[in-house]
């Protein structure tokens, strides 16, 4: 077996497997959308095809079934109802694990329960048979999201009229298949492909076995048949290049569309025009978009490209700074030049890593959707911002926190739907997650409408703990940090979902690995919303040089605002901390020598550079003795020493070859506020 295809057959698998996950989902609210159940029955369809064409028998007839019950209701045959999208979304969770074991080498066989419940499904032994009972008898099932009055048309009627409707007139194509002899080798039944076409509508295959040696000569290896095929289908072209997909190389398919009927063997024959305006019936059928061609590349080798960006980066900030010294002359036009093209290259390398944030946030419904059956409470998730860009590793390393978020949340959050009704809200909850850019970070909200944070109940948990002495109150700003701390919980009772003490330590502790924060802010009553603040990205950022009694820093010039000189004369003490009046506003100072050095909070002779940012939506300063410059920082992840200390978020080589750290300013104002 060729371990490249393979491996694109895994990836492709996965991509396949998240499309038909998010078919389902959304199949109650969109069943009478023809083009939304075409396109979740593709992703079986395709995903059976490619399955059966290297090998991999089980996964293959397993997707069957699902197709074939994805067929029917895409027919009309079979109604949509919460049991049947259960059973499919049951199906896709076994085909994963079947996926992750097939990687390994291995072969999963189906559960026989799931195998008989697709069965059921199929011949209508289930609840996902149509319904019979009249019209003015209400259904056995009530569905939360996409449930229809009695006097709105009938979507099964609908699906059933689309189904039997034809999309205009069958098509007739040729097929020239001419494999590569190599094809075998790599794993790859051409009957494969022959069966996806006869399941597309009438086919005619003829072999050429010209190129066949004589048995002496013959080695069993190579595929030196050949086919040409004529097929009288119903679909567009697109489609039938789709049943090739997994043809590594190209050339060895040519497909034609004819007019008439032709006979394999017979050349084509030139007809006159018929009455039937089949061209001009063509823009009735508009064809879809050819999407942008797109390569896969191997994320270490785009992880070098990116750091070889950084290098670049680096050498020219080197360069100019050399420049600067002895001075450029007629080489400053193509010093400047070549500043310009590096960083054109370095945003150029960054984007690559980007990737729309929906990769994350499509996990998330079917999270919901089962743990709002486990706890038999009524939710209605939103997504909104799924187009927001962020790191590539970002997206990845996120999953897990978000999933903590959202079950603390089903769990703690919302309340039942006797709850919510007792205290006039409607009896469905609201679960909303966003994301959106904040200068050069990201911002994602995670916000429920449930009971809020039991600042009490939590204050009392945490004194029983020994977190926090017994004369706090509830409205001091640690209680609410309490339920990030490792080992903390206010259920009572273990449960499935909670009560453990684990979740929220995991999601503080993988934030802050992120450079990234996560406050909260809740109201009794009223809800509550997690706020996550992350870098876009963890590879480069452009950076602001400071110097602190010697040291040089490097601050991400996304979190700065702007820079200003500071005069000793124009600090003010108030509260014990010194702070400044820019616009007729208060701004508290942070020192970094005070932070470094644990020296007094004494005001310096010397002027000073203050690097305004904000913090807990109030306006804050930075001081620093000197603004050196701003430079392109590749930053490297710090050890286990420094990397626990949340106020550097790595470190970087400057131009001339010398080692700063790199601040979080965020990290660091929170260190330094001031219990209130």
């Amino acid at each position: 077996m060729n371990d490249r295809f393979l491996s694109m057959f895994f990836d492709e698998a996965r991509e396949l497997l998240q499309a038909l996950e998010a078919g389902l989902m959304d199949l109650e609210a969109r069943r009478e959308d023809r083009e939304h159940l075409d396109r979740t029955f593709r992703a079986a369809h395709t995903l059976k095809g490619a399955a059966g064409m290297v090998g991999l028998r089980p996964i293959a007839e397993f997707t069957h079934k699902v197709e074939a019950v994805l067929d029917d209701i895409r027919a009309g045959r079979m109604a949509v109802t919460r049991g049947a999208i259960t059973i499919l979304l049951r199906a896709k969770d076994h085909l994963v694990l079947a996926l992750d074991e097939a990687v390994e080498g291995r072969t999963l066989g189906s559960p026989a329960d799931l195998d008989e419940a697709l069965v059921g499904l199929k011949e209508g032994r289930t609840e996902a048979a149509p319904p019979t009972q009249p019209e003015s008898e209400p259904a056995a099932e009530t569905v939360d999201a996409g449930t229809l009055p009695a006097s709105a048309p009938d979507p099964l009627a609908e699906a059933r009229a689309l189904a039997t409707e034809p999309g205009g007139p069958a098509r007739r194509y040729r097929i020239e298949f001419r494999p590569r002899p190599d094809l075998l080798r790599k794993g790859i039944d051409p009957l494969g492909f022959l069966d996806e076409l006869r399941e597309l509508g009438e086919a005619t295959v003829m072999a050429h076995a010209d190129a066949v040696p004589p048995l002496e000569e013959l080695t069993p290896t190579d595929c030196l048949l050949a086919w040409t095929i004529d097929l009288l289908a119903d679909i567009g072209r697109a489609r039938l290049e789709e049943v090739f997909l997994f043809l590594d190389e190209p050339g060895q398919v040519a497909i034609e569309e004819i007019d008439e009927p032709i006979a394999p063997a017979a050349p084509p024959v030139a007809t006159p025009k018929s009455p039937e305006p089949s061209p001009a019936a063509e823009p009735a059928r508009p064809k879809p978009a050819t999407p942008a061609p797109r390569v896969r590349v191997d994320a270490e080798q785009l992880d070098g490209l990116v750091g070889m960006a950084g290098e670049l980066a680096v050498l020219t900030d080197s360069l100019q700074g050399l420049a600067d010294l002895v001075g450029s002359g007629p080489f400053a036009g193509t010093i400047e030049s070549l500043e310009r093209l590096g960083r054109r290259l370095r945003d150029a390398t960054l984007e690559l890593r980007m990737v729309p944030i929906e990769e994350l946030f499509v996990r998330f419904p079917r999270v919901v959707r089962d743990l709002a059956e486990k706890t038999g409470k009524r939710i209605d998730f939103r997504m909104e911002g799924a187009e927001t860009l962020l790191d590539r590793t970002i997206v990845e390393r996120l999953a897990d926190p978000m999933i903590h978020l959202i079950r603390n949340a089903v769990d703690h959050g919302l309340e039942t739907p006797e709850e919510r009704s007792a205290k006039g809200k409607p009896p469905t909850g609201r679960i909303t997650i966003g994301a959106g850019h904040e200068g050069d970070r990201v911002a994602i909200r995670l916000i429920d409408d449930g009971r809020g944070l039991d600042r009490s109940k939590v204050l009392r948990k945490g004194i029983s703990l020994g977190l926090l002495p017994p004369d706090t109150l509830p409205e001091d700003p640690r209680v609410g940090n309490l339920i990030f701390e490792a080992g903390f919980s206010t259920s009572d009772q273990v449960g499935e979902l909670s009560g453990r003490g684990v979740g929220l330590d995991v999601v503080r502790d993988t934030i802050r690995g992120l450079r990234g924060t996560v406050t909260l802010r809740s109201v009794p009553g009223q809800g509550t919303t997690f706020l996550i603040r992350l870098p876009l990205t963890l590879a480069m950022i452009d950076g602001l040089l400071v110097e602190v009694e010697g040291d040089r820093y490097v601050v991400p010039i996304g979190q700065v605002d702007e820079c200003m000189s500071l005069a000793p004369e124009e600090t003010v003490s108030t509260m014990g901390r010194r702070a400044a009046v820019v616009r007729e506003e208060l701004v508290p100072i942070v020192s970094l020598d005070g932070t470094f050095r644990a020296s007094s909070e004494e005001p310096h002779a010397s002027r000073r550079e203050l690097l305004l940012t904000r913090y807990a939506e109030q306006r804050v300063g930075v001081a620093v003795d000197r603004l050196l410059g701003r430079v392109q920082a590749v930053i490297q992840p710090l050890d286990d020493g420094l990397g626990r200390l949340g106020r550097f978020s790595g470190a970087t080589i400057l131009g001339d070859g010398s080692v700063s750290l790199v601040l979080d300013l965020m990290t660091l104002v929170a260190e330094t506020r001031p219990p209130t």
